[in-house]
């Protein structure tokens, strides 16, 4: 590592950061599920960390959408107890508080943890509250759980999941995101679920945009009536769509190495975040699946200053604007806690 890089990276460090688009279930490093597996047992395909790494970190594999999806697929049912849970929803926090991230979104699918139905839904989120609970009193730092479901599950799990949360209590959860494989799962079959959602004071978020193109951006805004895109930067094919994002404030999530791995985009310096930028669209820098990219958000805010020309006048700019669409549900207190941190 040239040493012009590795000075920036610990002034970056320190630099207070958002990030409003991490998977909890792409949070999870090689070293913690080694840690887990002896600890509480459960199976894994390696249990040397080097070993486990390249199956469930990109490292050289071909940029693809599926390569990256496939790195979830280890672990899906890998969760050997309730404990394990906690413990890796808790050092999640802990990683991006160390990492300089002040406020957080973690979202994450109460499904992927309850592997098959070993648990209940409703005691994952149990589980991952009280991390979040306890990590967020530990490390300077405030975290808001958003409810992932999946196009990859199927709308009756779905179903089940949105209807689960009524029976949570009061800030289980504070938005509602979709993802999963929107090239072979169109959205249009959960937009009821979204309606709900937002009847219920929930923001939305959907992963658009990403693997698809700008027309899922499109509906995403106008059949979802979502509050901010997850991704979404194919939105720069489109103009129209890019004057939809500006007239309605739509933020998009934006993730500069994931985009790479995806095969989203060709390479760090063909991404459209300075284009998107210059044409006024509300986004922010996030990580999306830190442990899956093996990147930190202090990576991705070095690489866009390096690599892209981002500036830090720029990155304070982003996290105004990430407050300003944050799903905290109290945002006058959140920005009173934060906002001075970007003046």
């Amino acid at each position: 590592m040239d040493m012009n890089r590795k000075l920036l990276l610990e002034q970056i460090k320190i630099f207070p950061k958002t990030d409003l688009h991490r998977h909890l279930e792409g949070s999870i490093l090689p070293e913690t599920f080694v840690e887990i597996a002896r600890k509480y047992g459960g199976d894994l395909p390696a249990y040397e960390v080097e070993a486990l790494r390249p199956l469930i970190q990109v490292v050289d594999d071909p940029p693809s959408f599926q390569n990256f999806l496939s790195k979830f697929k280890v672990f899906r049912c890998f969760y050997p107890c309730l404990a394990a849970v906690e413990e890796i929803a808790f050092r999640a926090v802990q990683n991006a508080a160390e990492d300089g991230v002040r406020y957080l979104e973690l979202r994450y699918s109460p499904t992927h943890f309850a592997c098959s139905e070993r648990f209940s839904e409703g005691d994952v989120v149990h589980c991952v509250s009280g991390a979040i609970a306890r990590a967020s009193k530990s490390f300077d730092i405030i975290v808001a759980p958003i409810l992932t479901i999946s196009r990859d599950y199927g709308v009756a799990t779905a179903e089940q999941t949105v209807a689960m949360i009524a029976s949570l209590p009061p800030g289980s959860f504070y938005g509602l995101d979709l993802a999963g494989d929107e090239v072979n799962n169109n959205a249009h079959p959960y937009a009821r679920l979204f309606a709900l959602a937002k009847q219920a004071g929930l923001g939305l978020t959907i992963h658009a945009g990403e693997a698809g193109g700008a027309a899922n951006v499109r509906q995403a805004v106008e059949e979802f009536h979502a509050d901010r895109i997850g991704h979404g930067i194919r939105a720069v094919d489109d103009a129209d769509v890019v004057e939809l994002l500006r007239k309605k404030n739509i933020l998009l999530e934006v993730s500069l190495t994931s985009n790479c791995h995806t095969g989203v985009v060709a390479s760090m310096k063909e991404h459209p975040i300075k284009q998107l930028m210059q044409q006024k669209v509300p986004l922010n820098l996030n990580t999306d699946d830190p442990a899956i990219s093996g990147i930190t958000l202090t990576d991705e805010y070095v690489s866009a200053i390096q690599e892209l020309g981002v500036t830090r006048e720029d990155l304070k700019a982003l996290n105004r604007t990430a407050l300003d669409h944050a799903f905290y549900p109290d945002k006058k207190e959140l920005k009173r806690k934060l906002a001075h941190l970007w003046d």
